[in-house]
Protein backbone atom coordinates (compact mmCIF):
# COMPACT_ATOMS: atom_id res chain seq x y z
CA UNK A 1 0.00 0.00 0.00
CA UNK A 2 3.13 2.33 0.97
CA UNK A 3 3.94 1.57 -2.64
CA UNK A 4 1.15 2.47 -4.29
CA UNK A 5 0.84 5.70 -2.51
CA UNK A 6 4.67 6.77 -3.24
CA UNK A 7 4.18 5.98 -7.21
CA UNK A 8 0.59 7.81 -7.24
CA UNK A 9 2.09 10.91 -5.05
CA UNK A 10 5.62 10.84 -7.34
CA UNK A 11 3.12 10.68 -10.20
CA UNK A 12 1.45 13.90 -9.20
CA UNK A 13 4.59 15.85 -8.49
CA UNK A 14 5.56 15.11 -11.63
CA UNK A 15 2.31 16.37 -13.28
CA UNK A 16 2.70 19.52 -11.23
CA UNK A 17 6.32 20.51 -11.99
CA UNK A 18 5.78 19.27 -15.87
CA UNK A 19 2.53 21.30 -16.86
CA UNK A 20 4.05 24.66 -16.07
CA UNK A 21 7.44 24.07 -17.72
CA UNK A 22 5.82 22.45 -20.79
CA UNK A 23 3.16 25.79 -20.74
CA UNK A 24 5.81 28.27 -20.49
CA UNK A 25 8.08 26.46 -23.19
CA UNK A 26 4.68 26.94 -25.65
CA UNK A 27 3.92 30.12 -24.25
CA UNK A 28 7.70 32.20 -24.54
CA UNK A 29 8.38 33.22 -28.06
CA UNK A 30 12.09 34.14 -29.34
CA UNK A 31 13.40 34.74 -32.52
CA UNK A 32 17.32 35.65 -32.89
CA UNK A 33 19.79 36.23 -35.55
CA UNK A 34 23.01 37.21 -35.76
CA UNK A 35 23.30 36.66 -39.17
CA UNK A 36 23.51 39.88 -40.99
CA UNK A 37 22.06 37.81 -44.25
CA UNK A 38 18.39 37.63 -42.33
CA UNK A 39 19.01 41.65 -41.99
CA UNK A 40 16.08 42.52 -44.82
CA UNK A 41 14.20 39.47 -43.61
CA UNK A 42 13.54 41.74 -40.49
CA UNK A 43 14.39 45.20 -41.57
CA UNK A 44 13.34 45.13 -45.26
CA UNK A 45 9.84 47.04 -46.37
CA UNK A 46 8.00 43.70 -45.57
CA UNK A 47 10.28 42.58 -43.06
CA UNK A 48 9.16 41.34 -39.76
CA UNK A 49 9.93 43.51 -37.69
CA UNK A 50 8.57 46.30 -39.46
CA UNK A 51 5.26 44.47 -39.86
CA UNK A 52 4.62 43.06 -36.21
CA UNK A 53 7.16 45.33 -33.95
CA UNK A 54 6.89 48.90 -35.32
CA UNK A 55 4.18 49.67 -32.57
CA UNK A 56 7.09 49.76 -29.87
CA UNK A 57 8.62 53.28 -31.70
CA UNK A 58 5.64 54.56 -32.92
CA UNK A 59 4.26 56.93 -30.56
CA UNK A 60 3.52 60.65 -30.04
CA UNK A 61 3.06 60.87 -34.06
CA UNK A 62 6.67 59.87 -34.99
CA UNK A 63 7.22 56.35 -36.51
CA UNK A 64 11.19 56.22 -35.30
CA UNK A 65 11.86 53.36 -37.09
CA UNK A 66 13.32 54.59 -39.85
CA UNK A 67 16.05 55.07 -37.51
CA UNK A 68 17.34 51.77 -38.84
CA UNK A 69 17.99 51.63 -42.84
CA UNK A 70 15.84 49.67 -44.92
CA UNK A 71 19.06 47.86 -46.44
CA UNK A 72 22.87 49.02 -45.84
CA UNK A 73 25.14 50.44 -48.19
CA UNK A 74 26.38 48.39 -50.89
CA UNK A 75 29.75 49.71 -49.45
CA UNK A 76 29.13 48.56 -45.70
CA UNK A 77 31.48 46.43 -43.67
CA UNK A 78 29.05 44.74 -41.37
CA UNK A 79 31.19 44.62 -38.07
CA UNK A 80 28.10 43.67 -35.59
CA UNK A 81 24.52 43.16 -36.13
CA UNK A 82 21.76 41.01 -33.75
CA UNK A 83 18.07 41.00 -34.04
CA UNK A 84 16.59 39.81 -30.64
CA UNK A 85 12.94 39.43 -29.71
CA UNK A 86 11.96 37.95 -26.56
CA UNK A 87 8.11 37.51 -25.25
CA UNK A 88 8.50 35.85 -22.05
CA UNK A 89 4.97 36.98 -20.83
CA UNK A 90 6.10 40.63 -21.98
CA UNK A 91 7.60 41.39 -25.41
CA UNK A 92 11.18 42.83 -25.28
CA UNK A 93 13.38 43.57 -28.33
CA UNK A 94 17.27 44.38 -28.81
CA UNK A 95 18.59 45.19 -32.29
CA UNK A 96 21.65 46.07 -32.92
CA UNK A 97 23.79 46.62 -36.14
CA UNK A 98 27.36 48.74 -37.10
CA UNK A 99 29.07 49.06 -39.91
CA UNK A 100 31.72 51.06 -41.87
CA UNK A 101 30.63 52.83 -44.95
CA UNK A 102 32.12 55.10 -47.86
CA UNK A 103 32.53 58.66 -47.13
CA UNK A 104 29.48 59.11 -49.61
CA UNK A 105 27.45 56.73 -48.17
CA UNK A 106 28.14 58.08 -44.43
CA UNK A 107 27.10 61.35 -45.73
CA UNK A 108 24.08 60.15 -47.07
CA UNK A 109 22.97 58.11 -43.92
CA UNK A 110 23.65 60.84 -41.51
CA UNK A 111 22.12 63.25 -43.57
CA UNK A 112 18.88 61.08 -44.21
CA UNK A 113 19.26 60.39 -40.00
CA UNK A 114 19.22 64.45 -39.15
CA UNK A 115 15.56 64.63 -40.95
CA UNK A 116 14.17 62.47 -38.62
CA UNK A 117 11.83 63.89 -35.61
CA UNK A 118 14.15 62.96 -33.08
CA UNK A 119 13.67 63.33 -28.92
CA UNK A 120 15.23 66.52 -27.44
CA UNK A 121 14.81 65.18 -23.87
CA UNK A 122 16.30 61.49 -24.94
CA UNK A 123 18.30 60.33 -21.62
CA UNK A 124 16.33 57.86 -19.60
CA UNK A 125 16.85 55.21 -17.50
CA UNK A 126 19.90 56.97 -15.52
CA UNK A 127 21.44 57.58 -19.03
CA UNK A 128 24.15 60.52 -18.84
CA UNK A 129 25.17 61.07 -22.24
CA UNK A 130 26.68 58.90 -25.17
CA UNK A 131 30.27 58.18 -26.41
CA UNK A 132 29.32 59.54 -30.19
CA UNK A 133 27.44 62.03 -31.71
CA UNK A 134 23.66 61.10 -31.77
CA UNK A 135 22.38 61.12 -34.83
CA UNK A 136 18.68 60.03 -34.42
CA UNK A 137 17.40 59.24 -31.04
CA UNK A 138 13.95 58.00 -29.90
CA UNK A 139 13.28 57.71 -25.99
CA UNK A 140 10.77 56.66 -23.47
CA UNK A 141 9.48 54.52 -21.12
CA UNK A 142 9.50 51.34 -22.79
CA UNK A 143 13.34 52.03 -24.06
CA UNK A 144 15.44 53.61 -26.89
CA UNK A 145 15.96 53.56 -30.47
CA UNK A 146 19.01 55.98 -31.69
CA UNK A 147 21.79 55.93 -34.53
CA UNK A 148 25.33 57.03 -33.94
CA UNK A 149 27.60 58.28 -35.63
CA UNK A 150 31.59 57.95 -35.75
CA UNK A 151 32.88 60.54 -38.34
CA UNK A 152 36.49 59.49 -37.71
CA UNK A 153 36.12 55.78 -39.12
CA UNK A 154 33.08 56.24 -40.97
CA UNK A 155 31.06 53.85 -38.57
CA UNK A 156 27.44 54.20 -38.28
CA UNK A 157 25.88 52.63 -35.55
CA UNK A 158 22.50 51.56 -35.11
CA UNK A 159 20.72 50.30 -31.50
CA UNK A 160 17.49 49.65 -30.23
CA UNK A 161 16.67 48.25 -26.64
CA UNK A 162 12.51 48.11 -26.11
CA UNK A 163 11.01 45.84 -23.08
CA UNK A 164 8.16 46.32 -21.08
CA UNK A 165 6.96 47.10 -17.42
CA UNK A 166 10.20 49.31 -17.13
CA UNK A 167 12.78 46.52 -17.64
CA UNK A 168 14.65 44.34 -19.68
CA UNK A 169 13.99 40.71 -19.89
CA UNK A 170 17.09 40.49 -22.21
CA UNK A 171 20.93 40.78 -21.38
CA UNK A 172 21.28 43.57 -23.55
CA UNK A 173 25.23 44.01 -21.95
CA UNK A 174 25.75 40.54 -23.66
CA UNK A 175 24.83 41.59 -27.12
CA UNK A 176 25.84 45.63 -27.11
CA UNK A 177 29.76 46.86 -27.00
CA UNK A 178 29.17 49.22 -24.18
CA UNK A 179 30.96 51.68 -25.63
CA UNK A 180 27.31 52.14 -28.12
CA UNK A 181 25.33 51.99 -24.91
CA UNK A 182 24.12 55.66 -23.31
CA UNK A 183 26.39 56.19 -20.63
CA UNK A 184 24.78 54.60 -16.81
CA UNK A 185 21.94 53.27 -19.10
CA UNK A 186 20.49 51.12 -16.81
CA UNK A 187 17.14 48.76 -17.94
CA UNK A 188 17.95 45.89 -15.54
CA UNK A 189 15.56 44.24 -13.06
CA UNK A 190 15.43 46.65 -10.30
CA UNK A 191 16.98 49.59 -11.62
CA UNK A 192 16.03 53.14 -9.99
CA UNK A 193 13.63 54.29 -13.13
CA UNK A 194 11.38 51.01 -11.91
CA UNK A 195 11.57 51.53 -8.40
CA UNK A 196 10.47 55.34 -8.70
CA UNK A 197 7.32 54.41 -10.96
Amino acid sequence: MKKKTKIILSFFIVIIIALPLTFCAIWVERDKTTNIRDYNKHFGDNGKYRQNYVRWFSYNGKNNIDIFPESTPDSAKVEDFCYYYYNPFDPNIVLYLVYTCSDEDFIKETERLSKLNSDKDYLIYGSTGFNYPVSAVSANDTGYIYALADKENNRLIYVGINFCNYFSDINYKKIIDEKYLPINFDAKVGNSTQIKK
